[in-house]
């Protein structure tokens, strides 16, 4: 058998460690492996190179993607053309690594395959630092960016505190368009009722800038000092999000960043108090030492899991992580069916949005954290 295998999408600490479980598995199979390069764009192009032998062990500790990733959005005659390039390459299968959009863009390369009588088996492995693809207990990539999240804040919550009557209030921003997963790790900072971030700002609860204003003041009158964790995509009652930009490349969505130094403009217009809007930008994504040894080992097994599905003449599956028990850490690999994942997007569930004891219990245990710094008064 011979797979082309790909990135997609923005990468994360550990999408590589998945790249090295696919490979290992089809080596040991005696199978060939095409890697593609660039993401979409190298799909449609046919850009593939050969993935003989072993994979290199500097695979499972490197962040980024190895093959090289982004975004790209194939219309019907790119699908097509990409089919061909599979077909030119003689490859039989295909594994996608990458989010909703990865595995809508590989059922639909089965489905076009499939209509023109020279199918082609898909498979996926899940990769999200943002947490929102639907089949699976949580994505690889989301439990090391989501530990760099709750460190860093209580590291920021730390700082802000010795700057007490110099700062006032810090806004720091966390990736996330559409799902709060990633920003509501912040929460798990508070190792106390009274710790730091004292707000977390999701995109699934919209925002009244006033009441904003009016609850830091309140909490600054309390603390002395406030620090807000606000995610990318947060948005108004209306529908609005603040700082976002222009259009993407692509044209689909407004480029977000900005969120946390516009609602600081608006909370030091309102309080008159030294505010700072900062973000964290794409380092819970790329700094490689924040990466897990569970999420490593999940992203590795994942990518060992669905090229065992490929060599056993399974396709249309995506690799993923069965719900968890309460307190448990390590889930159970099962395989969803792409169609059930396609595009489907995965908000924070309602139950879990005010970042309580439900969402402590679910995420606590795919989190590194050291031990809180002890709290001292002299």
């Amino acid at each position: 058998m011979r797979v082309a295998i790909g990135q997609f999408g923005g990468p994360t600490p550990v999408l590589n460690a998945s790249l090295f479980g696919a490979l290992e598995v089809f080596a040991a199979a005696g199978g060939e492996a095409r890697g593609v390069r660039g993401g979409a764009r190298g799909l449609e192009a046919g850009d593939l190179l050969p993935l003989d032998g072993p994979p290199q062990h500097w695979l499972l500790e490197a962040p980024g993607a190895a093959l090289g990733a982004g975004r790209h959005r194939l219309d019907a005659e790119g699908l097509d053309r990409a089919l061909q390039a599979l077909r030119r390459a003689q490859c039989d299968a295909l594994l996608v690594c990458g989010g909703n959009g990865t595995m809508a863009l590989g059922a639909a390369l089965a489905d076009a395959a499939a209509r023109s009588g020279a199918p082609l088996l898909v498979a996926g492995v899940p990769k999200t630092i943002d947490n929102d693809i639907e089949g699976t207990d949580h994505s690889p990539g989301y439990p090391s960016a989501a530990t760099f999240v709750a460190r860093a804040f209580r590291d920021l919550g730390t700082d802000l505190r010795a700057m007490a009557g110099f700062e006032d209030i810090r806004l720091v921003e966390v990736m996330g368009r559409d799902a709060g997963w990633l920003c509501g790790a912040a929460a798990l900072a508070r190792a106390h009722p009274a710790d730091m971030p004292q707000l977390v700002l999701l995109p699934e609860v919209p925002v009244d800038p006033q009441a904003l204003a009016e609850e830091v003041r309140r909490l600054h009158a309390r603390d002395g000092s406030v620090l807000v964790a606000v995610a990318e995509g947060v948005r108004t009652a209306d529908g609005r999000r603040p700082g976002a930009g222009a259009l993407d490349a692509a044209g689909r969505r407004p480029v977000l960043g900005g969120a946390a130094r516009t609602l600081a403009e608006v909370l030091r217009a309102r309080l008159g108090l030294a505010v700072r809007g900062e973000s964290l930008a794409f380092l819970p994504r790329c700094l490689a030492s924040a990466a897990t040894a569970l999420d490593r080992s999940e992203a590795r097994r994942l990518g060992r899991r669905a090229a065992r599905e490929l060599l056993a003449g399974r396709g249309g599956v995506m690799a993923a992580l069965a719900p968890r028990a309460a307190g448990e850490t390590r889930g159970a690999i099962r395989c969803v069916p792409l169609s059930d994942v396609a595009g489907r997007d995965r908000p924070l569930p309602p139950g879990m949005r005010d970042l309580g004891p439900a969402f402590a219990a679910w995420l606590a245990p795919l989190l590194d954290l050291p031990r809180p710094w002890p709290r001292v008064t002299w």
